[in-house]
């Protein structure tokens, strides 16, 4: 008796199992065209109100800790990486150019915005002159336009001289658009020690 029981046990776990591994073949592929497929947004889901083509962002009027003005709105970024592939602008400066859009877009007028960015290490060739850079990399300097937006935004974006002399750049094959600083971690104390919060990028 107990064998025949034993029997019909494992004859309805395997047809259980069964039934399991055949779905999982149907739920994986469920799950997999999820993910796998592109998001459906609606026009004007995203924008770059303040950097244009740069740093995108979605603006809810609703979400809390927005920016506001009157406050001193005083922000150093520093960017020490060089995330991405190099025919794309530093995805550090991106994020800068998110920044200053959230703060335009929450209604802070840009001449209240006080912004440094202090470039330095891995992300030092990015500050490099089209001439300099094309020769390195083979390819027009791709952060030069949003560098110029940003200056045009009323950012500073400045180079560590001393990532410069370790790389062993001459000063003039950075771009002019770039301030030189005489460090970054002196920028950054300096400007925190005026009132300037502190944002690694």
């Amino acid at each position: 008796m107990r064998s025949a029981v034993s029997y019909v046990l494992i004859a309805i776990i395997g047809g259980v199992v069964g039934a399991a591994v055949t779905q999982s073949g149907n739920i994986y592929d469920k799950v997999a065209r999820h993910f796998s497929a592109e998001p459906q947004e609606p026009a004007g889901f995203w924008s770059t109100p303040a950097i244009e083509g740069y740093g995108k962002i979605h603006y809810e009027p609703d979400a809390a800790f927005k920016p506001v003005a009157g406050l001193s709105n005083k922000i150093v970024f520093q960017i020490t990486r060089s995330d991405g592939a190099m025919t794309d602008p530093n995805l550090g400066l991106e994020r800068v150019a998110r920044v200053v859009n959230l703060y335009i877009a929450s209604g802070i007028p840009a001449d209240q915005l006080k912004f440094v960015v202090s470039v330095t290490g891995d992300a030092t060739p990015a500050m490099l002159d089209n001439a300099h850079f094309k020769k390195f990399y083979g390819i027009d300097n791709p952060n030069l336009k949003l560098i110029n937006e940003l200056n045009q935004a009323g950012v500073k974006v400045s180079v560590c001289d001393q990532s410069v002399a370790f790389h062993h750049y001459p000063n003039n094959w950075i771009d002019k658009s770039v301030v030189h600083a005489l460090s970054s971690p002196t920028t950054v104390s300096t400007l925190q020690n005026q009132g300037y919060a502190w944002l690694a990028m």
